[in-house]
């Protein structure tokens, strides 16, 4: 209840940006009162969407026919924080974070299609796995949002190693959690990383060396509209999409640093907390809601911004 309180004062202090008409489709209402709270998405090459049920430790698949089934229970219910961010490679396998708070569960899984699934080696020791994306070279990438920083997990074996961690991942501690939040979703694009950190407010860019190391560094945009920050996702034009969940918009970001809000809780969301690009220039929002009753509540949206995502590594 505390996170609930202390989220939604966060979001009655931000000013909130009045967007224009966006043409939105509920295609999943999710119950509440069952522990339906979609915190993750992603889109596949195919047009599957798949949705983690945070609370529940799911990840659902719904297909283009639009039917929903469930695809893996990746960890036990109630566990912690949930399964959270969301990935999908070339071949289709799903990629979820855990952040159980239990080493023995806790950590990145990788989901095959027919739903089985397996811990990537040395990612329990990941303090808060949230965010994860993944590179040209089948590199999985992971925010730790407590310790403000990415983990690496190479593509042809090896475990889970610290990647990169900075003052600019890191949190403030300013909604009171009692631990920092700071790190949070991840983009891939043209050999760097884009990353959100959500109490830093901002967007911070991050090189990719040849020989695969962490490069420079930088901020991308910071302020206001990238308070509470949540997943991202790049376009074929590097604008990086922002779900800001105590704020319930969606903020683009231009290469520059711009920033325009182009989709508010009047568009019909509710805490969003993650966006992914489908194949027709539709933008798929999930919709946590987790902040003051009265909103439209949980749901996987569908929005037609006209322009498609950057393809799937």
């Amino acid at each position: 209840m505390k996170r609930l309180v202390v989220l939604a004062a966060v979001a009655l202090l931000v000013p909130v940006s009045i967007a224009g008409a966006v043409d939105t489709e509920v295609v999943v209402d999710y119950d509440p009162a069952l522990g339906e709270l979609p915190e993750g998405v992603a889109v596949d090459k195919r047009g599957d969407v798949f949705v983690s049920i945070a609370p529940l430790g799911q990840v659902r698949k719904i297909g283009r026919d639009g039917s929903e089934s469930l695809l893996a229970q990746v960890v036990p219910p109630f566990s912690g924080n949930g399964v959270l961010g969301l990935a999908v490679d070339a071949p289709g396998n799903v990629y979820a974070t855990a952040a159980t708070l239990d080493p023995a569960t806790s950590g990145v899984y990788k989901i095959a299609r027919d739903g089985s699934f397996v811990r990537l080696p040395g990612t329990g020791a990941i303090v808060f796995p949230n965010g994860v994306t993944l590179d040209k070279e089948g590199h999985v990438y992971v925010t730790d949002t407590v310790l403000g920083a990415v983990w690496r997990v190479p593509a042809r074996g090896g475990s889970a190693e610290l990647w990169f961690s900075s003052p600019l991942l890191e949190g403030s501690g300013i909604f009171g959690f009692g631990f920092p939040l700071g790190a949070n979703g991840i983009a891939y694009r043209q050999n760097e990383i884009v990353v959100s950190n959500t109490e830093g407010a901002r967007l911070v860019r991050i090189e990719i060396e040849p020989d695969g190391s962490a490069g420079a560094a930088s901020v991308l945009a910071e302020g206001v509209p990238l308070l509470a920050a949540d997943g991202i996702a790049f376009d074929v034009h590097g604008n990086v999409w922002v779900a800001v969940i105590a704020q319930s918009t969606i903020v683009r970001v231009s290469p520059s640093g711009a920033m325009e809000t182009v989709a508010t809780a009047a568009d019909g969301l509710d805490w969003a907390s993650s966006v992914a690009f489908g194949k027709n220039g539709d933008l798929w929002v999930v919709s946590f809601a987790i902040g003051p009753p009265g909103g439209p509540g949980p749901a996987l949206l569908r929005l037609g911004v006209g322009v498609k995502g950057q393809p799937v590594p």
